[in-house]
């Protein structure tokens, strides 16, 4: 087994960092893409394998000596999120639209056989019984 570190002294360099990470922001997407239906379950649990052990890393360290969350410095504004561009710009399937078929016509005639039929020789009152 691995020896034990001490909580918040961790050594590493700002390459080792970046490269952490890279891998965390893949993680997040290999998990996002899972809930899409684009991965399988044995990807998405080596996905949050890497994420839990960014988090867990992160909670030894002294809060002062934290570095910012991965892609929190690009992080979109809700703004951003919502003018983005079409799914055929970013590289992914389009979304098949649905089409409605007309109404036929013989589905209108069911509705009028449903009435009761007049019959023309009772009188008919205007005003409903009560």
């Amino acid at each position: 087994m691995g020896q034990r570190r001490k909580p918040g002294v961790t050594r590493e360099s700002d390459a080792e960092r970046e490269m952490r990470d890279r891998e965390v922001l893949r993680a997040n997407k290999e998990l996002s893409a899972y809930f899409k239906g684009r991965r399988t379950e044995r990807e998405a649990r080596a996905a949050l394998k890497v994420i839990k052990a960014f988090v867990r890393d992160r909670e030894r360290k002294d809060e002062s000596s934290r570095a910012p969350l991965p892609g929190a410095h690009g992080a979109k504004t809700p703004q951003q999120a919502a003018n983005r561009k079409a799914a055929s710009d970013s590289g992914e399937r389009p979304r098949r639209k649905v089409r409605r078929r007309p109404r036929s016509p013989s589905s209108t005639r069911a509705t009028a056989a449903i009435e009761p039929p007049v019959d023309p020789d009772l009188p008919q009152s205007s005003e409903p019984d009560d």
